[in-house]
């Protein structure tokens, strides 16, 4: 903010008014003000003004950024946070080829899925129970007012006001460009619609995101310090293609493209940001891989923009481990499975980039609480999928805190409102919804931050869930996935588990325990080259057997099959071992 302060010692008509001071406030330093002096004395006021000296004074002094503050450093004070969901980000345009672009839904869209108008005093929850990190996922396209891109001041002002009471409450808070990813599958990108990483869309991509980031980085400059991070996008993908959530850029030419793509607006991005000057010149600044996910992080095409500024680059993530796959009532675990996934991929995160001083910022994770409902569109939804138990999320997530604070990597809930689903703070109360929960974890984050040495990161012996496998020819074979008996016709009659694509590098043996066998039987590993697959007869006289694999493939699926003559067994474990 700028005030135009008029200092006059200039004759009003017959009469002096010496050292008169008036202050005019700009939203923006470069907006052109506009005064308009009512009083009596208007017109002589206005002429003075000819002779007058005119000079301009901050409102609110500029913050110097601490660039000698390494990114790492900045990691392990943003600690553990939480995401204003569904709220900035709002918007309601998902069938967007029945839209006018551009178009501008105003200040009322924040609403518009049901959430409550935010305040103060939510904001104030989170840090007040704890959290140091404040990310808000803003939607930009839904408030365009011309076909340059303009961005709705209001709107503008709207999010200001939301950052300054984030940073005013000592949060390091987290501005990015969230759902402007157009979800038409059909049709082109239209003009001021939002951006798409796909091939053909990349002209309109590249002038949106670039006007948008030049915009926020005017607005957002010398005010703001370290505390104020840019995230460049929320989850960017080509929503058109098949591979949207799974890119494949060895085998597909348009996922290649993709993330080449991808790589290209990372760095547009980045550079409108420097191009600003002032403490953008040096603001740190969040890097997304392909959807935001670990895998594509860690992938070989994903690179990071090459910068101007020393050290300010951070890589995000996105995790949500008990909410992947399946779903129905209680259906998600932690589970060994579980705990190895999270010990694998933060450990691989570290080794690529932590550990050479790129923190990773796991900007969204959650899971869906047992029972409730969340808003999506303005319509309430009841949670029957993708629900856990208390006592499973509590596990899952002091452990996720144990890993990532272990690695300095901030840890952040996604919080989608209301009580239900993934909400930290409960809105219309402006208290935090689970308040041992949230403690744990975040004790979890700094005890580990703190002693890294007393993490144990060794993955543990991983329980495959048998209650998965399917069975050929139900009219001669059977399994009982409560009891764990299975029953398999004569000659090859079986059952199979399927993988996919297994990494097993880090394992050594295949351990099955069972009892009551009526007949021998087989095991057998099927890898993904679809080499020849390796068999193991199964003995009637023993309880367990360990079984050695190749390491350097990967599984596709794991049979048991009956030999010569049917076979009942009841299986009781099966797993992958060190």
């Amino acid at each position: 903010m700028q005030t135009l302060d008029i200092l006059s010692n200039a004759k009003l008509g017959s009469e002096a008014y010496p050292s008169l001071r008036l202050h005019f406030v700009a939203a923006y330093p470069t907006q052109e003000i506009i005064m308009k002096i009512k009083s009596s004395f208007s017109k002589a006021l206005s002429l003075s003004i000819l002779s007058t000296t005119i000079t301009f004074t901050a409102f609110a002094q500029s913050k110097k950024i601490n660039t000698s503050l390494s990114a790492m450093d900045l990691a392990k004070q943003m600690e553990c946070g939480w995401n204003l969901g569904n709220s900035l980000d709002a918007r309601d345009n998902w069938s967007a080829q029945s839209k006018k672009f551009p178009f501008n839904q105003g200040v009322g869209s924040e609403a518009v899925w049901g959430e409550e108008i935010t305040t103060k005093a939510i904001i104030e929850t989170g840090i007040k129970n704890g959290y140091k990190t404040i990310r808000l996922p803003v939607t930009w396209c839904n408030h365009l007012v011309d076909t340059n891109y303009t961005i709705d001041p209001k709107w503008m002002a709207r999010v200001k006001e939301i950052v300054d009471w984030s940073i005013d409450a000592g949060y390091y808070v987290i501005l990015n460009e969230h759902h402007s990813v157009h979800d038409d599958m059909n049709n082109p990108l239209k003009h001021c619609e939002g951006y798409i990483v796909r091939s053909g869309d990349e002209k309109e991509t590249k002038a949106f995101l670039q006007a948008i980031w030049k915009q926020i980085s005017e607005t957002f400059n010398d005010n703001y310090d370290e505390h104020l991070i840019f995230e460049t996008m929320n989850e960017p993908r080509n929503s058109a293609h098949e591979h949207c959530w799974n890119p494949q850029p060895i085998n597909c030419k348009e996922c290649k493209a993709d993330v080449k793509l991808l790589n290209e607006l990372n760095q547009l991005i980045l550079e409108t940001i420097r191009a600003s000057g002032g403490n953008n010149a040096n603001r740190f600044v969040m890097i997304p891989g392909m959807e935001t996910s670990i895998s594509t992080a860690l992938a070989d095409y994903f690179e990071l923009p090459k910068d101007s500024a020393k050290d300010k680059l951070l890589v995000t993530v996105h995790l949500y481990p008990l909410d992947a796959g399946g779903t129905g009532k209680g259906s998600h675990h932690f589970n060994s499975q579980t705990k190895n996934e999270i010990i694998k991929n933060f450990r691989l995160l570290n080794e690529k980039f932590s550990s050479k001083g790129i923190p990773v910022v796991l900007g969204e994770c959650g899971a869906s609480r047992k029972a409730g409902s969340y808003w999506e569109n303005g319509k309430e939804k009841k949670i029957t999928d993708y629900v856990v138990t208390y006592e499973d999320r509590l596990n899952c997530f002091t452990f996720l805190a144990s890993q990532t604070g272990k690695y300095a990597m901030p840890m952040l809930n996604w919080d989608c409102g209301g009580i239900g689903g993934m909400a930290t703070v409960d809105r219309k109360k402006c208290k935090i919804v689970e308040p041992e929960y949230n403690a744990a974890v975040i004790k979890a984050w700094q005890d580990a931050n703190q002693n890294p040495a007393n993490i144990n990161s060794d993955l543990v012996d991983e329980e495959i869930d048998l209650s998965r496998l399917t069975i050929w020819q139900k009219d001669v074979s059977s399994y009982n996935a409560k009891t764990g008996l299975l029953q398999l016709g004569a000659n090859w009659k079986g059952s199979d588990l399927w993988f996919g694509d297994k990494d097993l590098s880090e394992y050594s043996n295949l351990v099955l325990n069972y009892k009551d066998a009526s007949s021998s039987f087989i095991i057998q590993l099927v890898y993904t080259d679809d080499s020849k697959s390796q068999n193991f007869k199964i003995s009637t006289s023993k309880k367990s057997i360990t079984i050695p694999f190749d390491k350097k493939k990967r599984l596709k699926q794991i049979f048991i099959i009956s030999e010569n003559a049917s076979v009942k067994v009841t299986l009781e474990k099966l797993s992958f071992s060190n």
